[in-house]
């Protein structure tokens, strides 16, 4: 009897570029983890940016929102007027 063929194993990369590491870690720092519409964890983040900003497209599993989220950066942009 032949033994059986070891199962195929998930691709490595042999080396890792070194000038990507910020970037990954700038994205799993920043992607959205929560959906904005019920609050469930995001399925999909994918990071683009257009221009100057950096926009990150997203999908919910759970209610089944999708669309982009751009960063504003330390604070929250409102739409209202200072009191």
């Amino acid at each position: 009897m032949r033994p059986r063929p070891t199962p195929p194993q998930p691709w490595q990369p042999a080396v890792v570029d070194r000038r990507f590491l910020a970037d990954a870690e700038a994205h799993r720092r920043d992607a959205p983890r929560f959906c904005p519409r019920c609050g469930a964890q995001m399925a999909l983040a994918s990071e683009f940016w257009e221009a100057d900003d950096r926009r990150f497209y997203c999908a919910c599993t759970g209610c089944g929102w999708s669309g982009e989220i751009i960063p504003t950066g330390e604070g929250v942009i409102g739409h209202e007027l200072e009191h």
